[in-house]
């Protein structure tokens, strides 16, 4: 009886260290609390504000728009890894993927343009861009966009701009 309440009391203390040891290290915050994260983080750019799936689920979109280094990146979802980075003069928040998700298009902040990049082999090349009016200091730039590239009453791109900076 002795030797199973032993063994038993092992296998317990095993079950709890290793549980211990799969959970990562907790962040603490600045108002005390701790946070742990659920999953595998990977580091992002500077200000990441948006962050979107192709439609086939194979790509991650992130834009990042903070003060140093604006850039759109380019992630495999299932390899967790960063496929491709490009350095975009102004951004903010918007970001689409193209219906067939051959393209990505981004806020081109007080810019004021939408602009459209190649999303093929995991690399961001830009091809074009939708200039909605003159740059800053118009102060009007472009935030939150939706592409509709697949109505039949238009041959050409809808581009719905949800937010606006004014």
């Amino acid at each position: 009886m002795k030797n199973k309440l032993v063994v038993l009391m092992f296998a317990l203390f095993a079950i709890q260290v290793s549980a211990q040891q799969q959970l990562p290290d907790p962040v603490l915050l600045p108002n005390g609390w701790k946070l742990t994260p659920a999953g595998v983080s990977i580091p992002l750019g500077d200000l990441p504000l948006n962050m979107i799936s192709n439609h086939s689920g194979t790509y991650v979109a992130v834009t990042n728009n903070g003060q140093s280094t604006q850039t759109l990146q380019l992630f495999d979802i299932s390899q967790k890894k960063l496929l491709d980075e490009v350095v975009i003069p102004k951004s903010w928040y918007g970001l689409a993927f193209s219906s067939d998700d051959q393209y990505l298009f981004a806020s081109g902040g007080h810019d004021n343009q939408i602009l459209k990049y190649s999303t093929k082999e995991g690399k961001l090349h830009l091809v074009d861009s939708i200039v909605l009016g003159k740059p800053w200091p118009t102060k009007i730039g472009p935030a939150g966009i939706t592409i509709d590239d697949k109505s039949k009453f238009s041959t050409s791109l809808l581009v719905r701009i949800k937010n606006c900076t004014l």
